[in-house]
């Protein structure tokens, strides 16, 4: 007689939505420390300007690197959804691709949008709900 045993997946619940705003800051504080450390040792096209350097769209490729290379790299999520022990799947718990992982990311300006607007009418905001980009890219974010 033969026994098989078999390890039992753990039941992952979708993240709560404080988490996820408070994993998104902790990557946004780790690109912003990175960003101030290049800006600081290397020279600007133009002192003058603030926001509209030729430099910000190098910046916005960082971030695109970061975010869509981390969550569909092994660990599943950024450095800060990794620290707070988030993981961003497929809609049948698969690891992402890196096309759906930078669909993802293009699209998270407009969830951030929608957010604010709830926040700012008054309007209730689930704390358990798939976000849009979430949602377009049929992904889900696990705790």
């Amino acid at each position: 007689m033969q026994l098989s045993y078999q390890k039992a997946k753990p039941h992952l619940l979708e993240a709560q939505l404080g988490t996820r705003v408070l994993a998104f800051c902790l990557d946004s504080l780790f690109l912003v420390s990175i960003i101030g450390l290049i800006e600081y040792f290397t020279f600007s096209s133009d002192e003058e300007a603030l926001l509209f350097k030729s430099e910000r769209l190098l910046h916005m490729l960082l971030g695109w690197l970061y975010f869509a290379g981390t969550e569909s790299a092994a660990w599943q999520g950024s450095i800060g959804k990794h620290l707070l022990g988030l993981r961003v799947v497929g809609h049948s718990g698969e690891r992402i691709s890196f096309r759906r992982a930078s669909l993802r990311y293009l699209l998270k300006p407009i969830s951030i949008f929608v957010l604010l607007m709830q926040a700012l009418t008054g309007t209730s905001v689930a704390s358990y709900s798939r976000l849009f980009h979430d949602r377009i890219c049929k992904t889900r974010v696990l705790s």
